[in-house]
């Protein structure tokens, strides 16, 4: 019997399709691979730039904003029923800017309860705000018409004013504000959870792209060697393009996923909390200057306006001390607190207005009644308003420090989608084109 075997030229033959469609395949595959971890990537970054920069961001600092137009709010109107009736214009404007707060309250409380509403709890607490600002401007409401019934001069008004204006304000300070500051908290912990999470994807991210990347770098080199060697050619021109497109693309998604990183930590770090920061230590600032007018309106509280006076200038710019003067008398300027972070020129500015501010407070507790009240409409409140100009500048500096971050990263994520899939994509296409001549050749 005779047998016939195949020729072994025959299953070599057979043989170089196969392994050149196998590296070709698995060429295409790790680009694939490479496009959707970069993707992966640029969608997490992504997501945690929209959370911070669109959605969580804005509304935190909206909600510290609310804090101080609600403190901003109580103590105009102390110094509305402090002035008396020989005040008339300054009152009316105090009333003016009083409405003009109410009405911004009202439009931030309205944007939060947009932005909450996947979130029952902020949501309560946006629609006990709203309920408890209605209570707030009532008993106000109250105190002052009593207060112009009264007819009184400019000081201390009649007890039963006084009374009235205790409840309102017990509202505020009390339930109000808390309540205002709380909202904050709740919004800056999706900020804080947000940014953390995108760290741990950041970092899983690049691993994966350098990984797929030169997978897909070591499939296309693999493939070029082959057919070199198989076909004596030097080098598959559509092969050495789709290389250089691969690693361009590894290069470039790498950079721009580093580049969104790096915005977000920015945008957090120096745009955000900073901005939160001194949002906080401007809405404190404020409600200290309200307790110097209640310190002024309300003979029944005075040790307790002083007291609270000293509590939140700690807060805003800490120091050693164990009384309000002793704490005026001691204020340097390696203070710490909220504005401990301040560095350089502006911590040295920023001083040099809030250490008038105290020296005008300790001023004024020198003065007899009538004398104190003028200058608390006079020289101390220049002194508040010049240190309140220079935080504020400070905050529209770090606002535009968040925005111009998240604006560069919401570019690089732009750049990233427009140009890395088109980029692989035809890194794809040219392996195709490379592979396609030599399979012919087995037909």
């Amino acid at each position: 019997m005779t047998v016939t075997a195949t020729p072994p030229v025959r299953r070599r033959k057979e043989s170089v399709p196969g392994r050149l469609r196998a590296l070709a395949g698995l060429s295409v595959l790790a680009l694939a691979l490479l496009l959707a971890a970069i993707l992966a990537g640029a969608a997490s970054t992504g997501s945690s730039l929209r959370t911070i920069g669109h959605e969580a961001g804005p509304q935190v600092l909206a909600t510290a904003g609310l804090y101080r137009q609600m403190s901003e709010m109580d103590a105009l109107m102390a110094e509305t029923l402090l002035l008396g009736r020989e005040y008339g214009p300054q009152q009316q404007a105090d009333l003016t800017t009083y409405d003009q707060r109410r009405l911004e309250i009202s439009e931030g409380l309205l944007r939060t309860y947009r932005l909450a509403l996947d979130n029952p709890v902020e949501q309560r607490t946006v629609e006990s705000l709203i309920e408890g600002l209605g209570r707030y401007e009532r008993l106000a409401a109250h105190a002052r018409l009593l207060d112009v019934q009264s007819g009184h001069t400019a000081g201390q008004p009649p007890d039963h004013v006084v009374r009235a204006y205790q409840q309102a304000t017990d509202l505020m300070h009390r339930e109000l504000l808390p309540q205002a500051y709380n909202l904050t908290l709740e919004t800056g912990t999706i900020v804080r959870r947000a940014h953390d999470a995108e760290r741990s994807a950041t970092s899983l991210a690049r691993v994966a792209v350098v990984g797929t990347g030169l997978l897909a770098l070591g499939c296309l080199l693999a493939l070029q060697i082959y057919l070199t060697r198989r076909f004596r050619r030097i080098f598959a021109p559509a092969l050495v393009v789709a290389t250089v497109l691969a690693t361009a693309a590894l290069v470039t998604g790498t950079a721009l996923l580093d580049r969104q990183g790096q915005a977000l930590t920015e945008a957090k770090r120096r745009g955000f909390d900073s901005v939160l920061t001194l949002t906080r230590a401007r809405a404190i600032s404020k409600s200290m200057y309200g307790d110097q007018s209640r310190y002024l309106l309300d003979r029944f509280r005075k040790d307790t306006y002083e007291h609270t006076f000293l509590d939140k200038s700690r807060t805003v710019a800490a120091v050693e001390s164990t009384s309000l003067p002793d704490y005026q008398s001691k204020l340097r300027a390696d203070f710490q607190g909220l504005l401990g972070g301040v560095t350089g020129r502006d911590r040295d500015r920023l001083f040099t207005v809030y250490q008038g501010f105290q020296q005008a407070d300790a001023r004024m507790r020198t003065l007899p009644a009538e004398a104190a009240i003028k200058f608390w409409d006079g020289e101390l409140t220049q002194a508040y308003e010049s240190y309140d100009k220079v935080l504020e500048e400070l905050i529209r500096r770090h606002e535009s420090d968040f925005e111009r971050a998240i604006d560069g990263g919401d570019g690089a994520l732009e750049t990233l989608w427009r140009s890395i899939p088109a980029g692989l994509a035809a890194g794809a296409l040219l392996i195709l084109v490379g592979v396609l001549p030599r399979l012919r050749e087995y037909r």
